[in-house]
C-alpha cells in the first residue's frame, strides 16, 4: 500500500483520470501476432552498454528516450549517455525517441515551455544526425497536462506513458500504456504472467526501465533480471520491435514515414537501364472551396508533357462545387478523394498517403503549371548526383490573367546549400512558392508529414524540414509555375486571427531552430533576429505574451527588437487612438485595396482573356476545353 498521504494520492488519481480521458487519438489493434517493445527512459549509459547488448544477443533492438540536454550528466537514474554513445546506438539499429531536451516534468511544466523543449530536442538531434528525426515520445516523470497532451500530439506517431499494463483493443496513440520493470520489484513471475496475457490478447506490451546495474538506482533493474525478461519475451512467440517499428507494423496514421527517424546513407541516382520505366510523378492537389479555379488547375496538371504521372485531388470538405467539378476529371490517372474539413496540411498528408510516385509535385487548387514544368526538372536529374537534391523552379504571381504573371528573380533562384537557402529566406524576407518544388519520394518520406497545427505558413515550415534532409537545392531555369497571388482569404494571410498568430509564432521558432541546427554563427543569428523583427508586427500589440517571448529569443541571439514600423499614414491614428486601432485600420485598408485590385483584375481578365486557352507554355498556349467557368 502506498505510504503517500491521502491528498497527494487523490491529486495523482485525478491527474491520471483527467489526462487519460481527454485528447485521445484512438486506434484499434488488430495485428495477428503479439508485439513486445523494450524502452529505456533518460538513456543512462548502462541501458545501452548492458541492456543494448542483451537485446542484440537475442536478435532484438530497443527504443531509447533521450533528453539531449542531459548528455554526460549524472542524474537520479545514473550516468547519462555520452555523445559518442549515440553512434553505437544507431549502428546497432536501436531507435532514438524524444524525452524533451531538458527532461521536463510533463505535468509541472507549462505547455508552451514543454513544447519548446521538444523543439529544442529536435534541433539538437538534427545537429548530430542531419538525416534523423524523432518519431515517438515518452512523457518524462509524470503524465502530461491535458493541454500539453493535445499540443504535442502532432509531433509524433505515438506518445508513451505508463499504466503498468499492455495495449489491447482500442488504444490511445497519444498515451500508449507501458509496464515499468522496476515496479515488479524483481518478481519475474509477475512479468512472465503479463507476457502470457499479452500473448493471449494479441496485444502490444511496452516494457520500460532506466539503468541496468547490479547496484541499480530505484528506477532500474539488474542485468540478470532484464535478460530473463528478454529471453522469456523472445520465446513467447511475440515480435520484438522498437516502438517506431511497431507503429509502422500496425499501420497507424503516418506510418509511411516511420523509418525516417533513423539516419540513412544518401542514395545515389543511377542512369536507368534501357527499357526501364521512367519515374512516376505524383501531382498532389489539396482543394477547399476552389470551384472558380480547380478546373484550370487540373487542366494544367493533365497537360504536363511528362507522361508518367498520377494526379490526386483531396477535397477537404468543400461546401461549394469543387468536388463535383473535380469528379468530372476522374480517369485512370486522376483520382479524387473526399474527406471532412481538416485543413490544408491534413489534405496534403492524405494525398501523400495515397500516392505511389517516385517524385512528388505539390500543387494548390488555384495555381497552374507550365506544360513542361515537370519535364524540365526531371531532365535535370541526369546532372544531379543524389535523390536528396531538391529541385526548384521559377514562379510568377497573378490574380486572374495568367499571361500577366510577373516573374521576378530573387536570391533563392539559384543552386544553394540548405544553410544558405534558409539564411537568404529569413534574412532577406524571400520565399519559394509551394508548386516550384519537385521532391523525391525518399526525401519526402525522410522529412515527415505536414504539420496540421500550421494554420499559417504550413508550406514554409514543411519545406524547411525537407531542406534539412536535403543536399541542397538545384534551380531549374525555364521550369515555371503560375501562382495565383496573395489574397486576404488565403492560408498565408494572418490578419486578425489569433489562431494564425499562434501558428505563425510556432513556425518562426521552428525556422530559427532549423537554421541554427545547420549553423550557429553571427550571420545566422543576425538573420534570425531580422526575421523576428520583420514579423513582430503580426503580434504587436495584441499578443504581448508572444512579443515578450520574441524579445527573449532576440536577446538570446545577442540582439534586441524595436517596436514594429507602422506607415506614416496611420501615425495620427496611433497618436490619438493607440497602436491597436491604428494597426486594425491599416489591415482594413489593405484588405479594401486588395478587394478593389482583385475586382479590377477580374473584370479586365474577362474582357481580355475570354477565349484564351489554358495549357501553358512560355509564349503560346495549347487549347484545352474548359469544363467549368464562373
Amino acid at each position: 500500500m502506498s505510504n503517500l498521504p491521502f491528498w497527494p494520492r487523490l491529486l495523482g488519481y485525478i491527474q491520471r483520470r483527467t489526462t487519460t480521458s481527454v485528447w485521445r487519438r484512438p486506434f484499434v489493434l488488430n495485428q495477428r501476432c503479439p508485439i513486445i517493445s523494450f524502452t529505456f527512459d533518460d538513456f543512462p549509459r548502462s541501458a545501452l552498454t548492458v541492456g543494448g547488448k542483451i537485446l542484440v544477443r537475442h536478435g532484438a533492438t530497443g527504443t531509447y528516450y533521450v533528453s539531449l540536454g542531459l548528455a554526460g550528466k549524472q542524474t537520479a537514474s545514473g550516468q547519462i549517455f555520452f555523445p559518442e554513445d549515440l553512434n553505437t546506438l544507431v549502428e546497432e539499429g536501436h531507435e532514438l525517441g524524444c524525452h524533451t531536451f531538458s527532461h521536463c516534468d510533463s505535468w509541472a511544466t507549462a505547455t508552451r515551455t514543454f513544447e519548446n523543449s521538444i523543439i529544442q530536442n529536435h534541433a539538437a538531434l538534427a545537429r548530430l544526425f542531419p538525416y534523423a528525426e524523432f518519431k515517438t515520445f515518452s512523457y518524462p516523470i509524470s503524465l502530461p497536462r491535458p493541454h500539453t497532451k493535445a499540443r504535442i500530439a502532432d509531433y509524433f506517431l505515438g506518445c508513451r506513458g505508463g499504466g503498468q499494463t499492455f495495449n489491447k483493443g482500442k488504444i490511445d496513440l497519444n498515451q500508449l500504456s507501458a509496464y515499468f520493470l522496476e515496479k515488479s520489484r524483481g518478481n519475474l513471475q509477475v512479468v512472465k504472467d503479463l507476457i502470457d496475457r499479452n500473448r493471449e490478447a494479441c496485444g502490444w506490451l511496452i516494457f520500460a526501465t532506466h539503468d541496468l546495474a547490479e547496484n541499480h538506482t530505484p528506477f532500474g533493474c539488474t542485468p540478470g533480471f532484464f535478460e530473463q525478461v528478454v529471453r522469456y519475451a523472445a520465446n513467447s512467440g511475440a515480435e520484438i520491435l522498437t516502438v517506431v517499428d511497431a507503429l509502422e507494423s500496425l499501420g497507424v496514421p503516418g506510418h509511411e514515414t516511420a523509418k525516417s527517424n533513423r539516419p540513412r546513407v544518401r542514395a545515389e541516382v543511377r542512369p536507368m537501364a534501357s527499357g526501364k520505366k521512367e519515374p512516376l510523378v505524383s501531382i498532389l492537389i489539396p482543394a477547399f472551396n476552389a470551384q472558380d479555379w480547380i478546373s484550370d488547375t487540373l487542366h494544367s496538371a493533365i497537360g504536363q508533357t511528362w507522361e508518367r504521372k498520377e494526379i490526386i485531388i483531396v477535397d477537404d470538405g468543400s461546401t461549394d462545387s469543387t468536388l463535383d467539378i473535380a469528379r468530372r476529371f476522374e480517369t485512370g490517372t486522376v483520382r479524387v478523394i473526399e474527406q471532412q474539413n481538416q485543413g490544408a496540411a491534413s489534405a496534403r498528408n492524405t494525398a501523400l498517403s495515397h500516392s505511389q510516385g517516385d517524385y512528388i509535385q505539390w500543387l494548390d487548387a488555384d495555381d497552374l503549371l507550365a506544360p513542361d514544368k515537370i519535364a524540365r526538372q526531371m531532365a535535370e536529374l541526369d546532372r544531379v548526383a543524389s535523390r536528396r537534391t531538391l529541385l526548384s523552379s521559377e514562379f510568377g504571381k497573378f490574380l486572374h490573367s495568367w499571361p500577366r504573371a510577373q516573374f521576378i528573380r530573387t536570391g533563392l533562384w539559384e543552386d544553394l546549400s540548405p544553410v544558405e537557402w534558409l539564411l537568404r529566406k529569413m534574412g532577406d524576407n524571400l520565399y519559394m512558392q509551394t508548386a516550384t518544388w519537385l521532391v523525391s519520394r525518399e526525401l519526402s518520406e525522410s522529412s515527415g508529414l505536414w504539420n496540421t497545427k500550421m494554420l499559417s505558413d504550413d508550406d514554409g515550415e514543411y519545406f524547411c524540414r525537407v531542406l534539412l534532409k536535403s543536399d541542397g537545392t538545384r534551380f531549374v531555369a525555364g521550369s515555371k509555375v503560375y501562382y495565383r497571388g496573395f489574397r486576404s482569404n488565403s492560408l498565408a494571410y494572418v490578419g486578425r486571427s489569433d489562431r494564425k498568430r499562434e501558428a505563425l509564432w510556432l513556425s518562426m521558432q521552428l525556422h530559427i531552430n532549423y537554421l541554427r541546427s545547420l549553423e550557429d554563427s553571427q550571420r545566422t543569428r543576425e538573420a534570425c533576429r531580422a526575421y523576428l523583427q520583420r514579423n513582430l508586427i503580426n503580434f504587436y500589440p495584441e499578443r504581448s505574451d508572444i512579443v515578450r517571448e520574441a524579445e527573449q529569443v532576440a536577446k538570446d541571439l545577442g540582439g534586441e527588437l524595436c517596436p514594429p514600423y507602422l506607415s506614416w499614414k496611420y501615425a495620427w491614428i496611433k497618436k490619438t487612438f493607440g497602436w491597436e486601432v491604428a494597426k486594425n485600420t491599416a489591415i482594413q485598408m489593405r484588405e479594401v485595396r486588395w478587394s478593389v485590385e482583385n475586382a479590377l483584375d477580374k473584370t479586365m481578365s474577362r474582357l481580355r482573356d475570354k477565349n484564351i486557352p489554358l495549357a501553358l507554355s512560355d509564349t503560346q498556349l495549347t487549347h484545352v476545353p474548359r469544363l467549368h467557368r464562373r
